[in-house]
């Protein structure tokens, strides 16, 4: 792991120009594997000049014939304008999918949404009635709902119990009595 941060700092100084630091250099000492990539490192950039020199020299010459000149086009006319299709001549099959699309989407709208008629007034009184009839429910179930529990109550019941038998547990334990002495008599 060592060598590998060592070896990523190497080739950090030698990009940026910067000094290594004083534990890669440390180690530059010790490990030669590290030291030798140092020195490669350092001679890389002097043997790729000189190697690149060498390479464009060998490099042969192309000619290349690049054509006459495309002609200049004529400048148009102040007021005339250039004749250009219009988008959906352009593409005429994705213009009439979107357009068959939005027709069928309003058909179907109209077909099954606006199809349903309103409820009547008789309509509305039955529901009610209903309704009522549902909500209605005999004195003993109205009863029985308001003597339910609450999970309040319950988690509240549940907290004192558990607050008195650690105060109980604590007293078994630590032996504590807690008793009231009578004040004092003044010396006059």
């Amino acid at each position: 792991m060592r060598c590998t941060i060592s070896r990523w700092m190497i080739s950090r100084a030698e990009d940026t120009g910067k000094k290594l630091p004083a534990p890669v250099e440390r180690h530059l000492r010790r490990c030669g594997a590290c030291g030798e990539f140092a020195r490669t490192a350092t001679t890389l950039s002097s043997r790729l000049r000189t190697g690149r020199s060498a390479w464009l020299a060998e490099v042969p010459d192309f000619a290349v014939d690049r054509g006459p000149d495309p002609a200049p086009r004529p400048a148009a006319k102040a007021g005339a304008r250039e004749s250009r299709r219009s988008w959906p001549a352009l593409r005429p099959l994705p213009v009439a999918a979107a357009a068959l699309v939005i027709v069928a989407g309003g058909l179907i709208l109209f077909q099954v949404v606006l199809k349903e008629p309103a409820p009547t007034a008789e309509d509305r009184a039955a529901a009610m009635a209903a309704l009522k009839t549902i909500t209605s429910a005999p004195q003993g179930l109205q009863g029985f709902i308001g003597a339910a529990e609450s999970p309040l109550d319950r988690e509240r019941r549940i907290l004192e119990n558990s607050v008195s038998s650690a105060v109980e547990y604590l007293q078994a334990r630590l032996n504590i009595r807690i008793e009231r002495r009578e004040p004092r008599a003044k010396a006059s």
